[in-house]
């Protein structure tokens, strides 16, 4: 991946929870359960903000996965509602990240952003997290057409599976979170990102992970089992 890659791709209200799947699976409202993918919402106590996990299961290697959430470049392609991203600052070795992201709301909505500082780990049994939180930076100053995000957490986590009955390797993808997009929306458009969107998001993946240029990349930080 070149400097114009990121260690991340924060698709829009991508955002965490700090709920474990089997709490959502209990407690949570099965919102969406189609094509492969799976979408909890939920709220927590003490956030009055709606939160959202959603779960898939990948034909692909753990760098594949993570390649294509990384690859900022071609976001937009997958990632529905997701704009530019610029990187503000970031060190592969370390894991961490600094960035900007455009969130494009529909018309006639303001198009939203947020700033957002990262970290890329991976643990004993292989799964990878990027854990992101909003946060400010001068050279990200808020700008005239856009409403910032100020209230964000986000998690995407990748964990290896195995290879399935035809030998082909499997990554199951978990994306969760909350925020709050600030401004008054409507019912229809909270519900569309909290929803749709991650569902959308995770069900483009399946084609776009297959890409060669994903499943023979190489991503610093992880190591395939």
């Amino acid at each position: 991946m070149n400097k114009k890659r990121l260690v991340l791709m924060l698709s829009a209200l991508t955002l965490v929870s700090t709920h474990t799947l089997a709490d959502v699976q209990s407690q949570g409202k099965l919102a969406i359960d189609r094509d492969g993918v799976k979408v909890w919402t939920f709220k927590q106590a003490g956030n009055p903000i709606m939160n959202f996990r959603a779960t898939t299961v990948l034909e692909s290697t753990l760098s594949g996965a993570v390649a294509l959430v990384m690859d900022t470049d071609h976001s937009a392609e997958w990632a529905p509602y997701t704009g530019k991203a610029v990187i503000l600052d970031r060190n592969d070795q370390a894991g961490t990240f600094l960035l900007r992201m455009d969130l494009n709301f529909p018309f006639p909505l303001s198009n939203r952003d947020v700033v957002v500082s990262g970290h890329l780990s991976q643990d004993a049994d292989g799964v990878v997290t990027i854990k992101n939180i909003s946060t400010e930076d001068p050279r990200a100053p808020v700008r005239p057409n856009f409403i910032r995000v100020q209230q964000y957490e986000g998690l995407w986590q990748f964990k290896p599976l195995g290879k399935s009955a035809s030998g082909k390797q499997l990554v199951e993808v978990t994306v969760s979170g909350f925020a709050d997009p600030n401004g008054m929306l409507p019912l229809s458009i909270v519900n569309l990102f909290v929803q749709e969107q991650p569902f959308e998001m995770l069900r483009n993946m399946h084609n776009y992970v297959k890409a060669a240029k994903y499943q023979k990349a190489t991503v610093v930080g992880v190591k395939e089992l």
